[in-house]
């Protein structure tokens, strides 16, 4: 009995002078982020004398959750829930390098910010992300491959850390992984741009009469022939028509004017319109899940990805009054006219 006591208290004590010789951890930089803002996210490793960080495996940075989207994911409620990667992408890799292939970040790919105390190394390095998923978004630490005294170990520690990002306006709780409930429409007062549509099908009205009434008297003239010509319908190809759309939106500048839902809902309008007459969906009747679900398997995942950031934000803005940052309306202008060019219709050259 004292032999496998001995031997137990051996293999602690090991155990513990082995992983006191490293410390990994993670934290974001805010605990709430807009949707879309950057946000900074700081890996630490404290290390003892004698032990050398060798790499980091490079997935974390490709494994960041949305606890919103895993929820939505679920079909079978009696299942663990399988966690979904969200909509992010990493703006800045710190005092990093790219990684090669290996599935790790090592020798001249990793640089930190150094500092000591009490005989201890800090190492740290601040990544720069941009989130577009709304909801708990959660990061996993990685693993760490490091030596001591000629001897290679890993730390691995299955430890999260997390960050609630808001839509504009704040309208979701940290407390709830769904979306806040869409606000009452607010009536506005009638004015003269209200009549413009019907005034113009009067006028259109008054002339089609006119004109049937000429026509008419001058068919029943015998000594007057008719010649009708039917001339064939030019139709516009779909990309087209929306980036010509698109240019006269730029051109109008609503959003330098203030009014970000006039041009959020343009913005969208054409969009929507272009996937009905490009892949033939009910885009202009359908959610943004519903034309998401439509077209995924008609293009790449980037642009369904560039597509759904589009799609959402838009919808923020028209139907729950959020203003985001200025710069997003000129981003998603140019991320609207690459999306069309990306995927329009090409006809081979016959010639």
């Amino acid at each position: 009995m004292r032999k496998y006591l001995l031997l137990l208290s051996v293999w602690a004590i090991m155990m513990s002078h082995l992983f006191g010789q490293i410390e990994v951890s993670m934290a974001w930089e805010s605990d709430t982020v807009i949707i879309g803002n950057e946000v900074g996210l700081t890996l630490s490793i404290e290390v003892e004398s004698g032990t050398e960080v060798l790499g980091v495996a490079d997935y974390f940075l490709d494994s960041i959750y949305s606890a919103l989207a895993s929820v939505k994911a679920q079909v079978d409620t009696s299942q663990p829930i399988v966690p979904q990667i969200a909509d992010f992408e990493v703006v800045d890799l710190g005092e990093w390098q790219e990684s090669g292939d290996d599935g790790f970040y090592g020798g001249e790919e990793l640089s930190w910010r150094e500092s000591t105390a009490g005989g201890k190394r800090l190492l740290e390095n601040r990544f720069t992300l941009r989130l577009w998923d709304p909801g708990q978004i959660v990061a996993v630490l990685p693993v760490v491959i490091y030596d001591i005294a000629g001897e290679q170990d890993q730390y691995i520690r299955e430890e999260q850390v997390q960050t609630f990002v808001a839509p504009p306006g704040g309208l979701m709780s940290q407390d709830s992984v769904s979306l806040a409930d869409i606000k009452p429409i607010l009536q506005e007062p009638v004015r003269l741009e209200d009549y413009i549509p019907y005034i113009i099908a009067l006028g259109a009205a008054i002339i089609l009469g006119l004109f049937y009434w000429w026509w008419a008297k001058r068919a029943r003239r015998p000594d007057t022939p008719v010649a009708v010509i039917d001339e064939p319908e030019v139709v516009l190809p779909a990309h087209e028509i929306a980036l010509s759309k698109l240019t006269q939106l730029r051109e109008e500048q609503l959003w330098q004017k203030g009014d970000i839902k006039t041009y959020q809902s343009e913005l969208t309008y054409v969009i929507r319109e272009y996937l009905e007459n490009r892949y033939e969906v009910q885009a202009l009747e359908s959610t943004t899940d519903e034309i998401v679900l439509a077209v995924q398997t008609e293009i790449e995942s980037t642009d369904v990805i560039s597509l759904k950031r589009i799609l959402q934000v838009a919808d923020l803005v028209k139907f729950a009054r959020a203003t985001p940052e200025e710069n997003i309306h000129e981003s998603f202008m140019n991320e609207a006219v690459d999306f069309v060019q990306r995927t329009k219709l090409t006809v081979p050259d016959e010639s």
